[in-house]
């Protein structure tokens, strides 16, 4: 319902389409927006836009938010930089699903609704390194490699190099490929079916980048881990309910 509906809805017409009680539907509501599927505004909820054009994913999406943001506050404030939660579209362009911000007064932030390309991101990069092998590769040809800074890599080839290297690492870094002076590292999230299903990043100014890039990544890097063995728990203790 909520799909298909772009404006937001009140208890009162929930009701009336699902045609329940609006105790009931209060009660369905509430539960919704507190496991991160809907968002309240006031006395309406509405689907978070991170779950639109993202593709519904039996659920798993939200609940990779919910779990997420206390652990990319946790590494926000350790590395005092800026922490976002990416996947990727079906047109394979990067959308950041949830950030946390550095508190510092000069940092790195970006919004939520502007889609970014893959191959100059480090979420893309990532997400697109730990793809099955025939689909990764598929997607590197057929995607427009426009160069949006100096140093932002086009040529396939040496793109295949970088994929490799951050298939043996875990992690992809990206200094300055898609905003000059903006740098940061990326890990894997893979979902309940074992697939890469999100990537986590840590950006900052590159010149802080240059001095922390170390620590960044160990911080990433356990902290994606950590999302990971949670997506994967949660399917072992629905399944085990089952």
């Amino acid at each position: 319902m909520f799909a298909l509906t772009p404006e937001p809805l009140g208890v009162s017409e929930v009701a009336r389409r699902l045609d329940i009680p609006k105790s009931s539907a209060q009660s369905l509501l509430t539960t919704l927006s507190a496991r991160a599927y809907l968002d309240r505004n006031g006395s309406d909820y509405v689907l978070p836009p991170a779950l639109r054009g993202v593709g519904w994913v039996g659920g798993q999406l939200a609940r990779l938010i919910r779990v997420a943001r206390p652990v990319m506050r946790r590494i926000a404030d350790a590395s005092g930089e800026s922490t976002f939660l990416g996947v990727l579209t079906p047109e394979s362009m990067v959308r950041y699903v949830a950030k946390e911000v550095s508190a510092n007064e000069v940092r790195y932030d970006a919004t939520l609704s502007h889609l970014r390309p893959v191959h100059c991101t480090s979420i893309g990069l990532v997400i697109l390194a730990f793809k099955p092998e025939g689909e990764g590769d598929a997607l590197l040809r057929a995607l427009p490699l426009k160069k949006i800074t100096p140093y932002t890599v086009t040529d396939r080839a040496q793109l295949r190099t970088m994929l490799a290297r951050i298939r043996a690492q875990g992690y992809a870094e990206v200094r300055n490929a898609n905003v000059n002076g903006a740098s940061g590292v990326s890990a894997p999230i893979f979902g309940s079916d074992a697939e890469v299903f999100a990537g986590l990043n840590l950006g900052s100014p590159s010149s802080r980048y240059a001095k922390a890039r170390t620590r960044m990544i160990g911080e990433v890097v356990e902290a994606a881990g950590q999302l990971s063995r949670q997506l994967s728990l949660g399917t072992a203790v629905r399944a085990s309910a089952a």
